[in-house]
């Protein structure tokens, strides 16, 4: 094992990541009291409030699935104390590759894990990873209730140039994790077209079907067949 995967799996990145995740944990508790609470001064019935906590616990399982995926990938590279921590609290696997090499190649280091990443550079990129994903948590405490009335408004006035524009800020944030497949071409990029190729099929048959079951694990079906389908290029070129 390197050096830096020493520092990055030892007690002490263990120790600071369970930390900052049981306060989370703690806080979803306190929020979820809260809400048993309001829910009952409302007249809202016990028995109603409890099938919607076991519902949202049994959904929340899905969505995690890609999760888990991403930590499995990320943990080879980063460590698994840290991709736990980035993972389970802010952060998706595309973003924190990015910054991760960011942070490398800013200390003269080409690729992550690679000859040359230290401890040092490791830490670079863990402070490139973690100041880069602060400014939207910002800009949502300053900004967020200003920006939703400004949205609201357009919506009121123009219905349609709000849809156009929210499409539009999403397909541009896509793109950032887009881009680099599409331009580097190669194994990447027929990864990329496969995927989504995949998360169409399964998104058809969702629908031809009527099984909301397949809609809900489309992301992990496609995420799963794409590791898989990367392997074999991989092995084919």
């Amino acid at each position: 094992m390197s050096k830096y995967l020493d520092v990055a799996n030892g007690n002490l990145m263990y120790l600071l990541a369970a930390a900052v995740i049981l306060f989370v944990l703690v806080q979803s508790v306190v929020f979820l009291i809260a809400a048993w609470k309001r829910g009952v001064d409302i007249g809202i019935d016990k028995r109603k409030m409890l099938e919607a906590v076991k519902s949202s616990a049994v959904f929340s399982i899905v969505p995690s699935l890609p999760i888990i995926i991403s930590l499995i990938a990320l943990s080879p590279i980063l460590g698994m104390p840290f991709s736990w921590l980035r993972l389970s609290i802010v952060g998706s696997a595309s973003y924190e590759l990015i910054a991760a090499e960011i942070g490398a190649k800013s200390m003269g280091v080409g690729k992550l894990g690679s000859e040359g990443y230290t401890a040092q550079v490791f830490s670079n990129s863990m402070w490139v990873m973690s100041i880069g994903i602060i400014w939207g948590l910002l800009m949502c405490i300053l900004f967020l209730k200003k920006y939703l009335s400004k949205i609201s408004k357009v919506h009121t006035t123009d219905s349609k140039w709000a849809e156009i524009m929210v499409n539009a800020l999403f397909f541009g944030m896509l793109s950032v994790f887009l881009g680099r497949p599409v331009v580097a071409g190669g194994i990447q990029l027929l990864v990329l077209v496969s995927s989504a190729a995949i998360m169409l099929i399964i998104t058809y048959l969702g629908k031809k079907l009527r099984q909301q079951w397949i809609h809900d694990f489309s992301l992990a079906i496609s995420m799963i067949a794409g590791m898989a389908l990367a392997i074999l290029f991989k092995s084919w070129i």
